[in-house]
């Protein structure tokens, strides 16, 4: 550490550009992580877990009303 008007050693300046560069590093892993994880999710965050069957509308079985029904 330095204080006003001295200046580092070359150790000093060797030791925080080694961590700094090492801090950018793990910030970029975690960032590019992140990033990939956000891929996924926007990919497969709306598909089930399961594969579904679609039954269209014809597929569906029909369902009549009964005449008492309609009358009530």
């Amino acid at each position: 550490m330095t204080t006003p008007g001295t200046t580092a050693t070359d150790a000093e300046d060797t030791a925080a550009g080694l961590a700094l560069a090492e801090a950018l590093q793990a910030v970029a892993r975690l960032h590019d992580d992140a990033m990939a994880t956000i891929a996924q999710l926007a990919e497969t965050g709306d598909a089930p877990a399961e594969p579904l069957r679609v039954v269209r509308l014809a597929e569906r079985p029909s369902v009549g009303q009964r005449t008492e029904a309609a009358a009530a």
